[in-house]
């Protein structure tokens, strides 16, 4: 699919593409994001989405860090290695050895985490033989991006008679410099650097008093730049000696570039790679910028979207400090035209504009403004006349122009179209206007295309309420304040608020009576009418929202209430079985003090043992007694239990219903809920009972009737003996 060219100018869609182009690092992903271009299916749309859901995990991840290299362009470097005998230059090679680099640890990254995200390894493990050519730059480049010393014997020997010439040279130059300042003869910057040599700076009026060749003058001539005698044959050889140093480095590089150009696909591939994943890291963090989402996808023609928001708008209002208000829009084979009515400067035209840019964006593999829990599909086309588009080279008025773009539609629409129709066949008569847009209208209904259209025209709301497929929608007006609420209301058109606009922007009252009485009666009735009826709908709706926060705000404070309990509970539980086992642990304490105590005054300890030993026998019974009357305890409940419901049963088989006769739906509801026994299980005092309503259990202290005083840790709560098992 393409994109129309008109539609991405009227929906603002080279804009995105522009913010979107600024989070990319390299120049080339940055081309590509200025030119991005819808996907080809539903398919490649869920698998761009998918892979991106991963990366967006790795940035929201604490512990990770996705590589996001920057490269220069090697086009310059693939063309000489396309060229029989082209020699990279140092520059190009390094620009070649960059992204290599950024290649490798791209792909490391990518193989570590391949077991939590297979989807960024399954994008990379095509690439191959990016470690063999690693190697190869690296047996002549050393760690400062710099052609080796060692990086053949010749150069090694070259770079070391280079050293110890200049050792020489420096040694010679620094008597010459010594003896210039005792001589008094020097400027005082004392030397300066020209063509690789030394120069002594000597103030021109003892330029002979210096032994040395005069190699240049300064701009007003009063310093002269000279070459000591000394070093006249050494800088000489050390010239030499870097022309072949240059030679034999060319040679180097004339060798690795025939190497390089068997891998030049490779390295083709390596920038392709670094490409994609630099615009992949942009799309992330562009989306993270207007907290875009990734939507449910249907493969069917339906959309339901919660809290749908301009992108370009929110990012706007977001640098105001100011809300934008998102809207909730379905569409379906039901609902496949949505035709918005309402007020001037109330949010129409941002809505439509808001649905063909989110859908743009959708089939073009980018996060979208969308709520949580929304769902996109995919469409063929997406058409749109938006706004005052004359054409002064054809001589198209704006009228003109959009009878040619209906045209177009006509020719073109079909139900895999999304159209986006703004102000529906204004720029003409009204009266003639609309018959043509209603025309129009059921002509692109009858192609099943999808279609958002905005309009005032009463025709085509009236319309839209007679066909199957089609719904009115307006935006929401407070007619108290007299503002706009830019909210979309669908099931119902909506009125212009002409009246009401005009008194909002300065229009006299007398102006507008005026206007009131040229309108027919029934016209200015209906109008109330959908005031009225939309005033309604405003009203009904912030009750709603009022209410739905009572109850959220009641049922908060019941779980907040309901857990403090729980705490409380369990923590009073703890405490009293804490002082349990203390108490036990200072008796026990206790005990064999008393025992040492009686015994302290004999020779051995073979008395004091028997009796620890007697005790610590006893203490062991008294628990093993104790866990066996509350295994048995347990044991009979369970047995009591099910000879209770195995009576029931019993009874129950042998037991015939009399015959009644039928009652009403009504009856038997009552007669059900009359019938319904309670059983209580019949408890005593020192029993352990549970809290149906909290499941802690406790020992029953007092029994009253059919109240019962039940003691839970350090806690006495009194309750039914119906609220107890």
């Amino acid at each position: 699919m393409k994109f129309d060219k008109q539609t991405i100018k009227d929906l603002e869609f080279d804009e995105i593409c522009v913010r979107l182009s600024k989070y990319c690092k390299s120049n080339k992903a940055q081309q590509n994001a200025l030119s991005i271009k819808s996907l080809n299916s539903l398919d490649e749309v869920k698998a761009e989405l998918n892979l991106l859901d991963e990366i967006k995990q790795i940035h929201e991840s604490d512990d990770l860090s996705m590589p996001h290299p920057a490269s220069d362009s090697i086009d310059g470097a693939l063309k000489l290695l396309d060229i029989k005998n082209g020699v990279l230059t140092l520059d190009e090679l390094l620009r070649v050895y960059t992204l290599c680099l950024g290649t490798q640890k791209l792909i490391a990254f990518t193989y570590n985490q391949r077991q939590q995200f297979p989807l960024i390894h399954q994008a990379t493990e095509h690439i191959s033989e990016v470690e063999s050519i690693l190697k190869l730059i690296q047996s002549v480049l050393n760690d400062k991006s710099q052609i080796k010393d060692d990086a053949t014997p010749l150069l090694a020997n070259l770079r070391k008679q280079m050293v110890s010439n200049k050792r020489e040279i420096n040694k010679n130059f620094d008597k010459a410099l010594k003896k210039g300042k005792k001589d008094e003869v020097l400027a005082d910057t004392f030397e300066t650097f020209l063509d690789d040599k030394r120069l002594l700076a000597v103030i021109s009026t003892f330029k002979n008093n210096v032994a040395g060749k005069v190699v240049g003058v300064s701009s007003k001539g009063n310093v002269s730049y000279v070459e000591p005698e000394v070093n006249i044959r050494l800088n000489q050889h050390q010239a030499q000696l870097r022309a072949e140093e240059r030679s034999e480095i060319y040679r180097i590089l004339s060798d690795l570039s025939d190497k390089l150009r068997h891998r030049r696909r490779d390295l083709e591939a390596f920038q392709r790679l670094l490409v994609r994943f630099d615009l992949f890291n942009a799309k992330v963090i562009f989306g993270q910028t207007y907290s875009g989402i990734i939507p449910k996808i249907k493969i069917a023609l339906s959309f339901e979207w919660f809290d749908a928001k301009h992108p370009l708008l929110y990012l706007s209002n977001l640098e105001l400090e100011e809300k934008t208000i998102g809207q909730d829009i379905e569409m379906n084979s039901g609902s496949r035209f949505l035709v918005i009515s309402g007020p001037n400067a109330g949010g129409k035209s941002i809505t439509l504009k808001t649905v063909g840019l989110v859908q743009m964006m959708f089939q073009s593999g980018l996060f979208v403004p969308l709520g949580l829990n929304s769902s996109c599909c995919w469409f063929e086309n997406i058409l749109s006349d938006i706004g005052d588009n004359q054409s002064i080279q054809d001589q198209l008025s704006t009228y003109s122009y959009r009878l040619k773009r209906m045209e177009f539609f006509l020719r073109n629409a079909d139900v895999n179209t999304l159209l986006l129709l703004d102000e529906f066949g204004s720029g003409s008569d009204p009266e003639l206007g609309g018959a043509l847009a209603e025309v129009f209208y059921e002509k692109l209904y009858a192609k099943k295309s999808f279609a958002v259209i905005t309009t005032h025209y009463a025709n085509i709301k009236i319309l839209t309420a007679s066909l199957d497929g089609a719904v009115n929608a307006c935006m929401l007006f407070d007619t108290q304040k007299l503002i706009p609420l830019y909210k979309l209301s669908i099931g119902q058109p909506g009125s212009s608020f002409t009246f009401e606009v005009a008194k909002l922007n300065g229009i006299s009252a007398d102006l507008i009576e005026d206007a009131k009485s040229k309108v027919s009666e029934s016209k200015l009735e209906l109008d109330d009418l959908t005031v009225e009826l939309q005033k309604e709908k405003s009203d009904l709706k912030e009750l709603n929202e009022k209410n739905t926060k009572s109850s959220l705000a009641a049922d908060l404070s019941k779980q907040k209430y309901d857990a403090k309990l729980l705490t409380l509970t369990q923590k009073a539980e703890r405490q009293a079985a804490f002082f349990e086992q203390q108490n036990k642990f200072v008796n026990a304490g206790k005990r064999i003090f008393e025992l040492i105590k009686k015994y302290e005054k004999h020779e051995t300890n073979k008395a004091l043992n028997e009796s620890v030993k007697r005790y610590v026998a006893q203490e062991k019974s008294k628990i093993l007694v104790l866990k066996k009357a509350k295994k048995d305890a347990a044991k009979k409940r369970k047995i009591k239990e099910q000879s209770k419901i195995n009576d029931a049963l019993l009874m129950d088989k042998h037991l015939k219903a009399p015959d009644l006769p039928k009652l009403g739906k009504g009856q038997q509801k009552s007669e059900k809920i009359n019938t319904e026994v309670k059983v209580v299980k019949n408890f005593k005092v020192g029993d352990i009972a549970m809290l149906k309503s909290t499941n802690q259990r406790g020992t029953i202290k007092e029994i009253k009737g059919n109240k019962v005083v039940v003691l839970v840790g350090n806690f006495v709560i009194t309750t039914k003996l119906s609220e107890i098992e």
